[in-house]
């Protein structure tokens, strides 16, 4: 190892490299924060056909986008850098994001079928962005310490990405006007904003390549059965398998939390008091990740990772006593939350880079991200939209400002708090046993 690899990428380059991730995690948050509740509270679509619309261009999107644009990446590595994937990304995510909130209105399951469209092409610019700017952690010729760090700032600016989604954009498209011109005024500026951080990834991963250096590009052809021989790993598919119940309980707090917000603490104007709520969590990730990097140099990924899961159920579960003590529980458990997904987080992208074998960064990444985006929309988007459906929520009713029936209350609290909690608990229990550093 040369003296700059030992040195790390240097400082300007991790900030500009996590800057990046403001654009992906801004492309992950809005849809799983507020699609589900625009279609149902705004445009008047039933949850369980909302759901669907958004769950099924999701699931397609991260089995055939993301390992597509891991493979391709993989293999033409040595031609097409992968870092320059991100310029793609930034040239088509303005019409991306604008198209999936410009929503022609029309009939229940014209609507849909426009959102479920729009979704789709969304998803595959997102794989664009999202798979190689991974994978280039993966790339760089770091030793496990330096890939952590590198995460830990990655995960710095995804709180940055997590408050610009959950906080000024709800409140953007508030102070726009409130409903659909609301929201589109809010996509127009995400879309512009999406842009400027993709611009500045791409210029902190040439920065880290050129100071440290690049794994060798594998010459190798990377087949469907040598992937799934691969994936097959079980430090990795034990990893993925538990990444995947954890990320269908933040997927499932997350979409219910603006219904939460809205009809259990029978707040009216959601779009600005979830602000706050994202506002604390997002200093709990920020805070936390020189903690979380000292955890686990000093007791193991593994540990630390069961340590920070156990945090976020206990998060959730203060959340559900909410609906009695409301918004200052409500916030202070945000925190608690903030600083337990900071740690499984930040621990589960830096040991898939530490497993991602030379020439395979994209593949492992790829399949990272892609559960990532499936197990988000199957408890955000299916399973919430199936269990608010299931408990009755009305949403005609919801579109013309009228409350909820009591049933739909409960459903909203095991959707938001109870099931997150309970996955949570079995992710931690599961790592424990079967997980490896």
């Amino acid at each position: 190892m040369n003296d700059s690899t030992a040195a790390g990428p240097g400082l300007p380059a991790q900030v500009a490299y996590g800057f990046g991730q403001i654009a992906g995690q801004v492309f992950r948050d809005v849809p799983s924060l507020l699609l589900l509740f625009f279609m149902t509270s705004v445009l008047g679509v039933s949850p369980a056909l909302a759901g669907t619309a958004i769950f099924v261009p999701k699931l397609v999107g991260g089995i055939v986008f993301d390992v597509s644009a891991g493979l391709v990446s993989d293999r033409y590595q040595h031609r097409f850098a992968r870092r320059h994937w991100l310029l793609i990304g930034a040239l088509a995510a303005p019409a991306a994001m604008i198209a999936l909130f410009h929503v022609p209105r029309g009939t229940e399951s014209e609507m849909a079928g426009y959102v479920a469209t729009a979704f789709a092409l969304y998803m595959a610019v997102f794989a664009c962005l999202s798979v190689p700017y991974l994978a280039i952690a993966g790339d760089l010729q770091l030793n496990p310490h330096q890939r952590t760090v590198l995460m830990a700032w990655r995960l710095a600016f995804t709180a940055i990405g997590v408050l610009i989604a959950g906080a000024v954009a709800p409140a953007y498209a508030a102070a726009s006007g409130g409903g659909q011109p609301g929201y589109e005024a809010m996509a127009q500026m995400l879309a512009a904003l999406c842009t400027v951080s993709l611009l500045i990834g791409w210029w902190g991963a040439g920065a880290a390549a050129k100071r440290v250096g690049l794994r060798p590009a594998s010459q190798e052809v990377v087949t469907l059965r040598a992937a799934l021989t691969a994936l097959a790993d079980r430090r990795f598919s034990v990893l993925a398998l538990v990444n995947l119940l954890q990320l269908v309980a933040a997927g499932m707090a997350y979409a219910g939390l603006m219904y939460f917000i809205s009809y259990n603490l029978g707040i009216a104007d959601a779009l600005n008091r979830v602000g706050p709520v994202v506002l604390i969590a997002s200093v709990g990730i920020i805070i936390a990740q020189p903690l979380w990097v000292k955890v686990a140099a000093r007791i193991g990924k593994r540990r630390a990772y069961v340590v920070a899961a156990l945090i976020h159920a206990v998060a959730h579960l203060g959340w559900a006593a909410s609906s009695i003590g409301g918004l200052p529980l409500l916030y202070g458990f945000a925190l608690v939350l903030g600083i337990g997904n900071s740690g499984w987080a930040m621990l589960g992208f830096s040991m898939v880079s530490d497993i991602a074998g030379e020439g395979k960064a994209g593949l492992y990444s790829s399949v990272f991200i892609a559960l990532d985006k499936i197990a988000f929309a199957l408890g955000g988007a299916l399973i919430t939209g199936l269990i608010l459906s299931a408990f009755g929520f009305d949403a005609v009713a919801a579109a013309q400002g009228g409350p909820q029936p009591a049933s739909a209350l409960t459903g909203i609290l095991i959707a938001f708090a109870l099931a997150p909690a309970a996955c949570n608990v079995i992710a931690a229990a599961t790592f424990a046993k079967w997980g490896r550093d």
